[in-house]
């Protein structure tokens, strides 16, 4: 990244209100992979001029957050334009005030964080989960997030009593990699299911990026409010604990940010 403004300790611009275009070229990637959205129809809400520059002040610091392993700020970083787009068509879909405020949202104002465990993992028919490592028994083809039968199900309602299961009407997703902190990731290969879209299945090229993995994905996933998807893995060559989790982002209303549980 390229930016040439001044920077804030957390490494945003803090002359980003004022120099939204300049900073938005800087985090400009190449063109970057198509968007897998399983067909689904959407609109978008343009952002204001203040809230362009809230989200791009804001996915900086998020990505500031891996200054340690800046592959894995680079993976965030590189499709900011896809999560403005995805933020775009949240503005759109989420909540009843219409407006974006980044990770500072409250109420029903729209905001964003990353993706977290017990919003992929967690369900009606399970206990809410907050860790993303699960133990694969065996070798071959598994489901990983979700299933055929039971998909990630952004129109659930949740655990009862639990506000963090609940997506329904408030949620949307959007990721474009792959990261696991384990010695030896145990996903060798993948394959992803859209609403009603399967597609093709992709080798995994995990990166070494200092005490974790990274992987770009073929596509860049946005699963709109209330849509569903699942992922499968190919476990090999042996099965064992693994931790692979979404890089993305929640776009969400502000009060589901604050949900603890």
């Amino acid at each position: 990244m390229s930016y040439t403004g001044s920077m804030s300790p957390s490494g945003a611009p803090e002359t980003i209100a004022n120099d939204v275009d300049a900073y938005a070229a800087a985090l400009k990637p190449d063109n970057g992979p198509t968007m897998w959205t399983g067909g689904a129809k959407y609109s978008q809400a343009a952002f204001t001029p203040d809230e362009q520059a809230i989200f791009y002040r804001d996915i900086a610091r998020l990505g500031a957050m891996y200054t340690t392993q800046q592959e894995i700020s680079e993976l965030l970083l590189n499709d900011v334009d896809r999560f403005l787009l995805a933020g775009q068509i949240a503005k759109a879909s989420i909540g009843t005030n219409p407006s974006f405020a980044g990770v500072s949202a409250s109420g029903n104002e729209v905001g964003f964080q990353m993706i977290r465990a017990v919003s992929v993992l967690s369900g009606p028919l399970a206990a809410e989960t907050f860790l993303w490592p699960q133990s694969y028994i065996a070798t071959g083809w598994t489901n990983v997030f979700g299933s055929s039968t039971s998909p990630v199900d952004l129109s659930t309602t949740g655990v009862a009593g639990d506000p963090a299961t609940n997506l329904q009407n408030r949620t949307l997703m959007a990721f474009g990699a792959l990261v696991n902190p384990v010695q030896s990731p145990r996903i060798s290969e993948y394959r992803f299911h859209v609403g009603p879209k399967d597609y093709g299945v992709n080798a995994i090229s995990w990166e070494a990026a200092s005490n974790l993995f990274a992987a770009r994905l073929g596509g860049f996933v946005l699963i709109p409010v209330n849509g569903r998807f699942y992922m499968r893995g190919n476990i090999q060559p042996a099965a064992g604990i693994d931790g692979t989790q979404l890089l993305g982002l929640t776009f969400c209303t502000g009060d589901y940010l604050t949900f603890e549980t």
